[in-house]
């Protein structure tokens, strides 16, 4: 079987990317003062491929091409934005010269970057650039305050992948469109239980399970309970609402799968037990589709189907994955040509959706990301694929959980401590949820007296930073730097 690598697809069109039209539609120039170049830094979020030379030597040949071309007196030097982000918090808080003007990163880490985040809703005003070019759900989950602070830089939806295979085996249909949680809790009942080779087989994954140490709050949880009329946290961040009874019946509902071994851990990723046959249906984010390609083929029979309707509404999970602009910076017009550049004119879009095959933040590019993967991965081309854009499209995306106001990291404690009695089953969910819930909001109340940083004080502290640090962030020699 032929391995597809995302490697691979990365390095294959650079070449003919002008002549395709991937660099239309850039930024206007920018004029800057004669025989002075400023050197700016600026984060592009690039998963699932090599950090390596080969590829920041592609990118930075695109960004040349793409940006800096039409930016007279301008060089942008752009960064990885997938590993750990203190060293960027760091050097934004001390002035650095070296401090990006465009934050990027996974939104597990959000809460970090958000006092950073300049609000975006009168630049997209003044710009014209219509809300609806993202899903509202994703939106929602970087509006603070009534103030809209990040763009989404993919879709990175979720949707389960499914072995057609063992169905066969087991004498079951397939599931089908529309299908509701009453249907789904059968079949991976059915399909859980002892495999012939001996070991267990699990019906599923659910949608979300034990936190990591990265990410405590399991993944999924704020989505799905909305399905069953429950919701995580209020509209102001302040409250948690786990304790809502449509809450503790989402948690009820796939919690009993978990207890009887009819369903294991997902959290986001495709389970291995889906490739060795012990798990039949597995919930991940969009680097399922390349795994099933790469792992399965056309050596099995299997596809995927969007999550089921739940007993209140539909609804699909979307991570807030995000684009901001650096509040710190004075360079701001700068910046957000290069947010433009990034997640509003979709030139960056384009080129990155080909290359790692990512899905676009844009909702009007995911049926051309559709025909992306069809035309790279034959194996895709007879598959239902609009399970991962049709919840997006249709508006029933959400993944909102990152945040409570006042005390984000600590709330993230409360989880960690929390979360592996009640996925152990040392605790129920009425219990577990309403004691997560209680913590939270004794929390949220105890710093009520204390509000959030504001970018004012920000600046204060990074000026004072600056001035104790002051020589070890030199900058550029061609440059006057962020």
């Amino acid at each position: 079987m032929r391995r597809w690598t995302r490697r691979g697809w990365f390095g294959r069109v650079a070449a003919g990317l002008a002549a395709a039209g991937a660099l239309d539609g850039g930024c206007a120039a920018r004029p800057a003062a004669a025989g002075r170049v400023l050197v700016v830094a600026f984060q592009l979020y690039v998963v699932g491929v090599p950090n390596d030379a080969t590829t920041v030597n592609l990118v930075q040949e695109f960004v040349d091409q793409a940006f800096n071309a039409r930016h007279r007196g301008v060089r942008a030097l752009w960064q990885f934005a997938n590993g750990p982000p203190g060293a960027t918090v760091t050097a934004v808080l001390a002035g650095a010269a070296t401090a990006p003007l465009l934050l990027a990163h996974a939104g597990s880490v959000w809460p970090q970057y958000q006092p950073l985040l300049a609000p975006l809703d009168g630049k997209l005003r003044a710009a014209g650039v219509p809300g609806h070019t993202w899903a509202p759900g994703q939106l929602a989950a970087f509006r603070v305050g009534g103030k809209l602070y990040a763009l989404p830089n993919n879709a990175a939806s979720e949707a389960y992948l499914y072995r057609q295979d063992i169905l066969d085996e087991l004498g079951m249909r397939y599931p089908q469109p529309g299908w509701t949680y009453q249907d789904a809790q059968r079949l991976w009942r059915r399909c859980s239980g002892a495999m012939p080779g001996g070991g267990h087989r699990y019906g599923c994954t659910v949608p979300f399970g034990p936190g990591t140490a990265l990410n405590p709050v399991p993944e999924g949880l704020a989505a799905v309970v909305h399905g069953f009329g429950g919701a995580y946290r209020d509209a102001g961040h302040t409250r948690c609402l786990l304790d809502l009874p449509g809450s503790i019946r989402c948690g009820q509902y796939f919690l009993d799968l978990v207890w009887e071994q009819a369903a294991t851990s997902g959290d986001g990723y495709p389970n291995p037990g889906i490739f060795d046959g012990s798990v039949v249906f597995t919930q991940g984010a969009e680097p399922t589709i390349i795994e099933a390609v790469q792992r399965l083929g056309t050596q099995a029979k299997w596809d995927f189907i969007p999550h089921p309707t739940f007993p209140v509404r539909r609804v699909g999970i979307l991570h807030d994955n995000f684009y901001g602009i650096n509040a710190l910076s004075p360079h701001q017009d700068l910046a957000f040509e290069l947010l433009r550049f990034a997640a509003i004119d979709a030139v960056w879009t384009r080129f990155y959706m080909r290359q790692a095959l990512a899905p676009p933040g844009q909702v009007g590019l995911l049926e051309e990301w559709l025909a992306v993967l069809r035309s790279v991965a034959p194996p895709l081309r007879s598959k239902n694929l609009e399970a991962w854009t049709q919840p997006t499209i249709d508006g029933l995306g959400r993944y909102d959980y990152e945040f409570f106001h006042y005390q984000p990291q600590n709330v993230a404690g409360v989880f960690a401590r929390q979360w592996p009695a009640l996925w152990s089953h040392q605790v129920g969910v009425t219990a577990g949820f309403r004691a997560i819930a209680d913590e939270i909001n004794a929390l949220e109340a105890a710093g009520r007296g204390k509000p959030p940083v504001t970018v004012a004080e920000l600046q204060a502290a990074a000026l004072r930073e600056r001035r104790r640090t002051e020589g070890m962030f030199a900058a550029a020699a061609t440059g006057s730097g962020t």
